[in-house]
C-alpha cells in the first residue's frame, strides 16, 4: 500500500538555523572512523571497519554513492549524487558508524535506500538538501514498494524513514519532514497453495543431484586436485550436518568430538556386527546466530563419511594453516628465504611468484607505494631489494580474524580448519604458498552452480538434467533438505531447532515445505498422543478411545499456515469466521470515546484473555506441541484490548470521537 502520509500529517515546522547543513557535514568529515577512504570519493571501501564479519565473506564492501546502475556498471560509468546530497549521506554514514557501530551490510542498505530519494528530488534539491521534504520521501517509498520485493522493500523503507530521523535530529533540513515508512515487516508464515511455495519444494535438492555429488566425491582423480576434493568434502559435511556455510567454513581446528556411547543401564554399548564400542561423533562450531561453541552430532551412519572428510580436510588444508600461524607470530613479514640487502633478479622474481615477466611489473606496480619503484636497474641487470619483494608479497597478508564474538573473542586464521594458500583456484595465477587465506562461500559457490566463465564441477564432470543444462546446487540447499528430513522423519520442533542451532523454534517455518496433508497427518498423530494444546485436543481427550481415529480424519483433514500458526479450518469449503477479527490487531478497528457498551464488552474479553494467556504460557512452559502460538495470539489480543480501553482515558479526544486502536497494525479487514 503506497504512503499517504504527506496528505494527513501535521504541518511543516521551520528550522532555526541555516547553517545547521555545513555544521552537520563538516563535523562528519572531522571525525570520518573509515581508514583509507577520500571524502569527495564517489566509492568508500570499508571492508577493514567491519571486524565481525565472518571470514568466509571476502567480497569487499564498497558503497557506491551513484544512481542507480545494474551490479556489473563500473563505478566510473555510473551518474554520482551531487556533491551536496553525497555529503548528506556521507555525513550520516559516518554518525551511524560513529553512534552505532553499524557495519557494512547495513549501511549499503542505507546507501541504496537513498538513491530512491535521489531519484524523485528535483535539481535544487539535490544541490541542497536543506530543501528536501516529506513529500520527497513519501515519493521515495513509493518507488520502493514499485521495484522491490516485500522483503527487501520493507528493509529499505525503514532505513530510508532512519534517514530522514537523522535530518530532523540534527535540525539539517528547512522543515520538520515528520516521515514515517507505511512499509509493515512481510509476515513470516507460509502459504503452502501458492506458486511461490511450490517452487521452492521444487528447488531442493533432488535424488539425481545427490548421487552425481556421491559419484564426485568417491572420483580417484580428485586427489590430482586438491582444491576441487577439499570442496567436495566441504559439501559432504554439509549434506550430513545442515551447517549454515558460515558456520562451516569457519570451524576451529580441531573440531572433532568422541565419545563412547551408553546404554540406558550404563554399559557401553556394543556393536550388533563387530562387538566393537559404538562411538558418536560430534563437530564443535560456533553458531552464527550466537552462544557458545557448540557441538553437532554426527548421524552414527555416517560417521565413517564425517572422518573421511576430516582426514582429507587436515591434510589439503594443515600447510596453509601452519603458515598461518608463522604470519601470525610475525607481522607485517613473509616466511620466504630471501635476505632484506639480497638482490633478487627479475627471473627468480618470477619463478618464485609463478608468473610472466609481464604479469611481474602488472604485480609490482599494483604494490609501489609514495612513487618508490620496487625494479632498480634496467635489462638483465634488473633487480629488486630483498626486503622490498618480501614487502610486496606481504602487502597481501591476510589479516582480519576468521571471527570475533559478541564478547570480543577471536578465532584467528591459524585456528581454523579450513585454510588454503593464495590464488588457490586461480587457474591463470600459481599459488602463492607464502600468503594463506579462508576458504571462501563465494569458492564453494563457484564449486557447486558456477559463475560466469567458471564450470560448476557439475559441469566439469559432465553431469546435466534432462534439459542438458549441468546440476547445480547452492550450499544453503543441504540444510533446507536436511530440515525437511527431520520434520517428515517426526522430530520434534524443539530438536529440529537446537540441532539446527536456532534460537527460536518459530524459526523452524521458514523451512518447513511440508505439504498440508503431510502436517494434517503430524497433527493427528501429536493430537492422539496429547501433545498438543488447544480447543480440538480437548475434544479429542473427552471422546472413546475407539473415536477419536475417525473424528481427526474428518477434523484434521487438512492443515494450512497462518500468521499465528497452523490452522484447521478448511478455507476452500467456507470463509474463515475470524477473519474480520477487530481484535488481532486490525488497523480498521475504530473505537469511540466513552462508548459504554463496548467498554463492558472489552473489560470482559480482558479478564477472560488473561486466563487463557496464564494458561496457554503453563502449556509452553510443560512442552506442549502448538501452545507458542496460543500465548502469540493471546498476547495480541490484550494488547489491542487494552489499547482500545485506553482511549477512555485519551485527553486528546473528545465524547464521541473515533479513533483507530492499531493505527500501525496489520490490515485484516476491508475499509468501510
Amino acid at each position: 500500500m503506497k504512503n499517504d502520509y504527506a496528505t494527513n500529517a501535521l504541518p511543516e515546522k521551520p528550522r532555526r538555523d541555516p547553517e545547521t547543513l555545513m555544521l552537520f557535514v563538516a563535523d562528519a568529515r572531522e571525525k570520518q572512523p573509515y581508514s583509507g577512504v577520500v571524502w569527495d570519493a564517489a566509492m568508500w571501501n570499508i571492508s577493514s571497519a567491519d571486524v565481525k564479519k565472518r571470514a568466509h565473506h571476502l567480497n569487499k564492501a564498497s558503497l557506491i554513492f551513484t544512481e542507480h546502475a545494474g551490479p556489473r556498471v563500473p563505478v566510473e560509468a555510473r551518474s554520482p549524487f551531487m556533491p551536496g546530497f553525497a555529503d548528506v549521506v556521507k555525513a550520516c554514514i559516518v554518525r551511524r558508524r560513529l553512534n552505532r557501530g553499524m557495519e557494512s551490510s547495513s549501511q549499503l542498505v542505507l546507501v541504496r535506500a537513498t538513491r530512491y530519494l535521489y531519484a524523485v528530488l528535483p535539481l535544487p534539491a539535490r544541490h541542497d538538501p536543506s530543501l528536501i521534504n516529506r513529500g520527497h520521501f513519501v515519493a521515495a517509498e513509493n518507488a520502493i514498494l514499485e521495484r522491490e520485493a516485500p522483503s527487501s522493500a520493507y528493509r529499505a523503507a525503514t532505513l530510508l524513514a532512519e534517514f530522514a530521523g537523522t535530518l530532523d535530529r540534527y535540525g539539517v533540513c528547512r522543515n520538520q519532514i515528520d516521515f514515517r515508512s507505511s512499509v509493515k515487516k512481510p509476515t513470516e508464515h507460509i502459504d503452502r497453495t501458492s506458486s511461490t511455495f511450490e517452487q521452492r519444494v521444487k528447488g531442493l535438492p533432488t535424488a539425481a543431484v545427490l548421487d552425481a555429488l556421491a559419484a564426485i566425491s568417491n572420483d580417484p582423480g580428485l586427489v590430482e586436485r586438491p582444491f576441487d576434493l577439499l570442496r567436495v568434502r566441504i559439501a559432504e559435511l554439509l549434506v550430513v550436518c545442515g551447517f549454515r556455510i558460515g558456520e562451516g567454513l569457519t570451524m576451529p581446528s580441531s573440531p572433532a568430538v568422541r565419545e563412547a556411547v551408553a546404554d540406558e543401564a550404563g554399559p557401553i554399548r556394543l556393536d550388533a556386527l563387530t562387538g566393537e564400542p559404538v562411538e558418536r561423533l560430534g563437530l564443535r562450531y560456533w553458531p552464527e546466530k550466537g552462544g557458545e561453541p557448540v557441538v553437532k552430532w554426527v548421524p552414527t551412519v555416517a560417521n565413517a563419511l564425517v572422518l573421511r572428510a576430516l582426514e582429507d580436510i587436515e591434510r589439503i588444508c594443515l600447510p596453509a594453516r601452519e603458515n598461518a600461524q608463522w604470519l601470525e607470530r610475525h607481522p607485517g613479514d613473509v616466511n620466504i628465504d630471501i635476505g632484506p640487502e639480497e638482490r633478487l633478479p627479475l627471473r627468480r622474481a618470477t619463478e618464485i611468484l609463478g608468473l610472466a615477466e609481464k604479469q611481474l611489473f602488472q604485480w609490482l606496480n599494483a604494490r609501489e607505494r609514495g612513487g618508490r619503484r620496487l625494479v632498480i636497474g634496467r635489462g638483465i641487470d634488473a633487480y629488486i631489494r630483498g626486503s622490498d619483494f618480501r614487502k610486496a608479497i606481504a602487502s597481501d597478508r591476510y589479516e582480519k580474524p576468521v571471527l570475533v564474538r559478541e564478547d570480543g573473542r577471536r578465532q584467528t586464521l591459524g585456528q581454523s580448519l579450513f585454510v588454503v594458500f593464495f590464488h588457490s583456484t586461480n587457474q591463470s595465477r600459481a599459488t602463492n604458498r607464502y600468503i594463506s587465506m579462508p576458504v571462501t562461500g563465494q569458492q564453494m559457490h563457484d564449486f557447486l552452480c558456477g559463475r560466469g566463465d567458471i564450470a560448476s564441477i557439475f559441469e566439469r564432470q559432465g553431469y546435466r538434467d534432462d534439459a542438458g543444462k549441468p546440476y547445480r546446487i547452492r550450499t544453503h540447499d543441504f540444510r533446507r533438505l536436511l530440515n525437511m528430513i527431520a520434520q517428515r522423519g517426526g522430530l520434534t520442533q524443539t530438536e529440529i531447532a537446537q540441532w539446527m542451532g536456532r534460537r527460536r523454534v518459530s524459526d523452524n517455518a521458514a523451512y518447513d515445505l511440508r505439504t498440508p496433508t503431510e502436517m494434517a497427518a503430524e497433527m493427528r498423530e501429536l493430537v492422539t498422543r496429547n501433545e498438543v494444546y488447544g480447543v480440538i485436543a480437548d475434544q479429542v481427550q473427552a471422546l472413546p478411545e475407539a473415536e477419536r481415529g475417525a473424528f481427526l480424519e474428518s477434523r484434521l483433514a487438512m492443515i494450512h499456515t497462518t500468521p499465528h500458526g497452523e490452522c484447521a479450518s478448511n478455507i476452500a469449503e467456507s470463509p474463515c469466521a475470524t477473519a474480520m477479527s477487530c481484535l488481532g490487531g486490525c488497523r480498521q478497528y475504530l473505537r469511540r470515546k466513552g462508548d459504554a457498551k463496548s467498554r463492558e464488552s472489552l473489560l470482559r474479553i480482558e479478564r477472560k484473555t488473561l486466563i487463557a494467556l496464564n494458561n496457554a504460557r503453563e502449556a509452553m512452559a510443560a512442552g506442549k506441541f502448538n501452545a507458542e502460538n496460543w500465548v502469540r495470539a493471546q498476547e495480541t489480543i490484550l494488547k489491542t484490548t487494552r489499547a482500545a480501553l485506553a482511549i477512555d482515558d485519551d485527553p486528546s479526544a473528545n465524547i464521541g470521537d473515533a479513533r483507530h486502536v492499531s493505527p500501525d497494525g496489520p490490515l485484516i479487514g476491508e475499509a468501510l
